[in-house]
């Protein structure tokens, strides 16, 4: 009777669930879609949205994209979390995160002139990547704070993989330890060369996203495997 009782309660509540719309939930008029073969796959697509007339409308797609060098992997976002199991983001584990995210600002190596928040960073700019720390998966000046972390990336590269980059609102507010930090859209090394968790793209369409990119808009970055997709697309009203 117990098993009967809790069945029917289960189709219920599946039943009553309703779609959850981006646009209304999270006050966003942009969407980003980034989405690979597979979970292991370092090669994707990215296409982009605006929301008009009650729904989404194309801005480009089909964009190029890398991933980080082990695919993809669930990770701490907007998204439900029950949707976090399987493949579950680490630190250092080379995933992307998967899911759903804000986009929160720009950065790059000089001023950048967008509707985004943006931040110039120097060879003094670093993203924190130790857990101990009490700034863990923040941005730091290292001469404006006390040092209390074993390891960080600069955000000054020698490269021009940070020229122009996104930042990508993964395991925030509280950052968790040991679950992922430093996550970035950005410039890609080349087309068949991964990122160690960020999703980079040629430099050309980086900077179309960013011309793009409206604060004002809340920007919802919807970053998974097709097959997820096709899943999240009758649970959030995606395109």
């Amino acid at each position: 009777m117990n098993f009967i009782i809790s069945l029917y309660l289960f189709i219920l509540t599946s039943f009553n669930e309703q779609p959850i719309d981006l646009n209304t939930r999270f006050n966003t008029g942009q969407l980003i879609v980034v989405t690979t073969d597979s979970w292991n796959k370092i090669e994707g697509k990215m296409s982009v949205y605006e929301y008009k007339a009650n729904r989404w409308m194309p801005v480009f797609s089909e964009i190029p994209i890398v991933t980080g060098r082990s695919g993809m992997a669930w990770g701490k976002g907007l998204h439900k979390s029950e949707l976090n199991k399987g493949k579950l983001k680490k630190e250092g584990d080379g995933n992307s995160p998967a899911g759903i995210f804000q986009l929160s600002g720009l950065f790059g190596y000089e001023d950048i002139r967008s509707e985004m928040n943006s931040l110039k960073v120097d060879d003094r700019t670093f993203c924190v990547d130790d857990s101990k720390s009490v700034y863990y998966n923040q941005i730091v000046k290292s001469d404006t704070v006390k040092k209390d972390w074993d390891s960080a990336e600069t955000m000054r590269m020698k490269s021009d993989v940070y020229k122009f980059g996104i930042f990508v609102d993964y395991n925030v507010k509280p950052a968790i330890p040991n679950m992922g930090s430093c996550i970035f859209m950005h410039i890609w090394s080349g087309s068949n060369k991964p990122t160690a968790g960020c999703t980079a793209m040629k430099e050309s369409d980086i900077l179309k996203l960013i011309d793009f990119l409206d604060k004002r808009k809340n920007p919802i970055l919807v970053q998974v495997p097709q097959s997820e997709y096709i899943k999240l697309k009758g649970m959030y009203k995606l395109p």
